[in-house]
């Protein structure tokens, strides 16, 4: 069985669907922006330790502190450098996943807003119905408006002519 609904119920209802979907996409725009954020911070993070091993390679062959040994000193460095380079190899893995959760976040916000539009223009229809339906029963009303005036008129002149 085919159940209608007033007319004034299906805009409130489809008022109600298209503050659900607005409030979608605000969340999803937080998430997309939430994620966005984290791989800038990685990338700055993969450019310090970047800066840091330059530095670092730099400095491979700077004379040792007094009473230091030059070979000792010198695997301790390229030790440092070789982490430094670990570091960054995780720091980009990690970055790619974060880039992936962020291509994600971004295809659910731009699905989000689709339906939001999806939304928004069917809830646009109804109103423009309802506005139409009611300037239909505006018209009618005068009309029928019209004619009693009319038929109050014509009662008139026949009673004037019939006196």
């Amino acid at each position: 069985m085919n159940r209608r609904f007033p007319l004034a119920k299906l805009v409130e209802l489809r008022e109600h669907r298209t503050g659900k979907a607005r409030q979608k996409v605000l969340q999803c725009q937080r998430a997309a922006s939430r994620q966005r954020d984290a791989c800038l911070r990685i990338e700055g993070q993969i450019m310090a330790l970047g800066m840091e091993r330059t530095q670092q390679r730099q400095r491979l062959m700077e004379p040792p502190p007094p009473g230091s040994a030059w070979p000792l000193v010198l695997a301790q460095r390229e030790s440092h450098v070789e982490l430094l380079a670990v570091k960054i190899q995780q720091a980009q893995q990690e970055l790619a996943k974060a880039q992936e959760v962020l291509r994600e976040a971004e295809l659910a916000l731009r699905q989000a807003r689709e339906a939001f539009f999806r939304t928004k223009a069917r809830e646009d229809a109804l109103v423009k119905r309802r506005d139409v339906w009611r300037g239909e029963q505006h018209a009618a009303e005068l009309r029928q408006e019209e004619n009693a005036a009319a038929e109050l008129l014509q009662s008139r002149l026949v009673r004037s002519t019939v006196n």
